[in-house]
């Protein structure tokens, strides 16, 4: 899900509905489709926190080998 919204995949919300559908189906019989909506955009923000976190690692990372801050947007002025 976390995939096809952050990627622009056409007609994302079609896939949604058809893992919720499938999840609810095959894996969460007794949950209402209110609860598999609900647990999906749990699991959906878990994601996105982990792509954060990932990409920070990495920019990290790549900043130690090379001394050079992958982030150059360092202008504090735009933060008032």
């Amino acid at each position: 899900m976390t995939i096809a919204k952050m990627t622009g995949v056409a007609d994302h919300k079609a896939i949604i509905e058809n893992v919720i559908q499938d999840v609810r189906k095959n894996r969460c019989r007794s949950l209402s489709e209110e609860d598999v909506v609900n647990l999906l955009d749990e699991v959906n923000e878990e994601m996105v926190g982990g792509r954060v976190l990932f990409q920070h690692l990495t920019d990290d990372l790549a900043w130690s080998m090379t001394g050079e801050r992958p982030n150059k947007h360092t202008n504090w002025k735009d933060m008032r």
